[in-house]
């Protein structure tokens, strides 16, 4: 049985449940560790294939495979906005640049630390001094954040600024795909049984749908083929539905579809899969 919700809806802040952060949690630093250790081996493992390259970028427009990792922040919109504002991502995708410019490829991002502001999370469980009291009967240490995910088929093109580099310039791109995000509970201290399965998903708000991603920014390749990023805007739009039969704390049911919206700003560094060239000998 569902324990009866609070007729209030207190919005859960740091203070009320001895929270340690409101955005970015241990374990949200833990899931960084990925791509951090991706872009330290993908440059040791490229960067000797780059330096072979004996093909100066400037030279002409070039096919370019790659792979690239990539890190913001940014802020919610639209229903999204009503339930958390601003927060990080990072992420990572693999694409090709073609002579002509067009540019497609797959991406996928992970947003984390998202801060929580929607009313009544929890609203059940807290006791009269707005506390929430765990399986020792202490009062919990939680934090409370929002993730989210969104992978995209991506296509676009890059418009060269100068004649001097046919492989620099602006990149707009858009992207279609799958997007999800959900409130995350991390507790460091003693368990507390309504926040473990099957009790988790009636608060855990998980909502899922169909995002078009644009971003516009600038693209750089060098011509040592060491130094390759690109900085821009990535905005994104969603229609989405609410994966949960109903929620715990409000006993409400949530079956109306929304419309998400964030934006934010993007930063990336660029691995470009160089093919080896071969070494003459001179005798």
């Amino acid at each position: 049985m569902v324990p009866p919700t609070n007729t209030k809806l207190p919005l859960v802040t740091c203070g009320m449940l001895r929270l340690k952060s409101c955005g970015v949690s241990q374990s949200d630093l833990r899931s960084m560790r990925m791509p951090i250790f991706l872009s330290v081996l993908a440059f040791f493992m490229l960067g000797e294939d780059a330096q072979a390259q004996s093909r100066s970028v400037r030279d002409s427009a070039l096919f370019s495979p790659h792979f690239h990792l990539h890190g913001g922040i940014g802020t919610s919109a639209g229903d999204l906005g009503s339930r958390f504002t601003q927060g990080g991502n990072v992420g990572m995708g693999i694409h090709v640049k073609f002579p002509s410019g067009f540019y497609t490829g797959l991406q996928a991002d992970f947003g984390f630390g998202l801060t929580l502001i929607e009313p009544g999370v929890l609203s059940n469980l807290l006791n009269p001094a707005g506390q929430l009291i765990d399986n020792e009967g202490q009062v919990a240490l939680l934090a409370l954040s929002g993730r989210s995910g969104l992978v995209t088929l991506d296509a676009g093109r890059l418009f060269p600024l100068r004649r001097t580099n046919a492989n620099s310039g602006v990149l707009i791109n858009l992207g279609l795909g799958s997007v999800h995000h959900r409130v995350h509970f991390e507790n460091t201290e003693n368990p507390i049984t309504q926040l473990d399965e099957p009790y988790l998903s009636g608060y855990d708000r998980l909502t899922w749908g169909v995002a078009f991603k644009q971003f516009i920014g600038y693209w750089h390749m060098s011509d040592n083929g060491l130094v390759n990023w690109f900085a821009g805007v990535q905005l994104w739009e969603a229609k989405t539905w609410p994966q949960r039969p109903m929620n715990f704390d409000t006993q409400t049911t949530d079956d109306s579809p929304r419309l998400d919206l964030y934006g934010g700003i993007q930063v990336g560094w660029v691995f470009h899969l160089y093919k080896r060239t071969a070494v003459e000998h001179w005798n």
